[in-house]
């Protein structure tokens, strides 16, 4: 006798019996052997041309020119730079020499190019002087962005001198460094003015410990300015003063005191007796 063999059906969500999942086999690309040896190939040129642009003794630097310096000298600048001998051309582009120029206080700014097959060109642009700060035994040479970038020796012809006492100062300048100072914007508006007033050019400008403005002049008398508000009307009325009856009273005056400019004061020299 046949036993007979039950079968169990199981159903599937939908209803109908499940389906077993039917396994696939995994196609596989065939290897594009014509790219792979185009990569290759590739390669292979890429490497020879580096190697070529990189190691030809034509294309190592013999030659170095120095555009842009006023004061410092090509030889300075190229010892700054610390160019490496004979590199291969290519390989100055990598170099730090913008950075290592940049870090001289009297470089403003500073830019590097090449030029096949062998020279380098550095050019840098120097700070221009603007005005001598003379403070604490010293004298500092600034551009027009009150920043420091040398110290004299001493003062130089047609730059005007900034005396400012040492309460008017930070603890420390620092060249190449901004000298932050309320009172220099200031000294910058006075200037702006005394070029559009030749009769008042004077040699040195004093900054004292409550800011005040003070304008010395040789063999002339001096200009007691004051507070730094109201410039503009007190460097008229000071030009008025020096020029009133011919420029006598000029000659008369030991100092002109605008420092209020509802009215000049001014201050006679003492006669030849007194002075002795």
């Amino acid at each position: 006798m046949h036993k007979r063999t039950r079968l169990t059906v199981t159903e599937s969500r939908q209803g109908g019996p499940a389906a077993r999942p039917v396994k696939r086999r995994s196609a596989r690309r065939p290897v594009n052997w014509n790219r792979a040896l185009k990569l290759v190939a590739l390669g292979l040129f890429l490497a020879e041309a580096g190697a070529l642009l990189f190691a030809n003794p034509a294309l190592r630097v013999t030659r170095v020119c120095v555009d842009g310096a006023q004061t410092l000298t090509p030889a300075q600048v190229f010892a700054e730079a610390r160019v490496p001998a004979r590199t291969n051309i290519f390989w100055m582009l990598r170099q730090p020499f913008v950075r290592r120029l940049n870090a001289d206080p009297v470089v403003e700014s500073a830019t590097r190019s090449i030029r096949l097959p062998n020279l380098l060109v550095l050019t840098i642009k120097e700070r221009q002087p603007h005005l001598i700060l003379a403070a604490k035994g010293q004298l500092w040479l600034l551009d027009p962005n009150g920043i420091p970038y040398r110290v004299l020796g001493r003062s130089l012809p047609g730059v005007p001198i900034v005396q400012a006492t040492r309460a008017a100062l930070p603890d420390g300048v620092a060249l190449g460094r901004p000298l932050r100072v309320p009172w220099m914007a200031d000294v910058n508006r006075l200037l702006t003015l005394l070029q559009a007033t030749p009769s008042l050019g004077g040699e040195k400008i004093t900054v004292d410990q409550n800011l005040n403005l003070c304008l010395n002049r040789k063999d002339k008398p001096q200009i007691r300015l004051g507070q730094p508000d109201s410039l503009p009307r007190k460097v008229a009325l000071a030009d008025a003063a020096v020029s009133a009856y011919g420029g006598a009273l000029a000659r008369r005056a030991a100092y002109i005191d605008v420092s209020c400019p509802q009215g000049v004061v001014w201050c006679p020299r003492p006669a030849p007796q007194d002075a002795q």
